[in-house]
């Protein structure tokens, strides 16, 4: 009776995956604060106060992310919801405040998606 070798499991760790930006960049998502759009290009604003402007579209970012705690606040602005601090609505407008007391827009389509995802 032949006897299969024993192979030792390789269990694998789960890693923090890194989301391309474009260009060579590789980013943690856990690091990026929010992302801004400007025309075809997209400011990447990050924890620790540095900025990375990619030449990828928010649209495509926006995909890249879709898998991560990211909400699109209205046509230019995705922010990161591990750094919401504070919500505020205004007669006509509704603000999110975020923990480095960034103030950013929230469209008015947008609020009752919103606020189900922070209740």
């Amino acid at each position: 009776m032949k006897t299969k070798p024993l192979v030792p499991k390789i269990i694998a760790m789960k890693t923090e995956l890194l989301v391309h930006v474009g260009g060579y960049k590789k980013i943690a998502p856990t690091s990026i604060l929010m992302l801004k759009a400007d025309v075809n290009y997209t400011h990447i604003y990050l924890e620790d106060g540095s900025q990375i402007l990619s030449s990828t579209t928010i649209g495509t970012l926006e995909k890249r992310l879709k898998e991560y705690n990211f909400f699109r606040t209205h046509r230019s602005t995705i922010i990161n919801l591990e750094y919401f601090s504070d919500y505020e609505n205004l007669k006509k407008s509704s603000i999110i405040r975020m923990k480095n007391d960034a103030k950013i827009p929230l469209s008015r389509r947008k609020t009752e998606a919103f606020l189900k995802i922070i209740e």
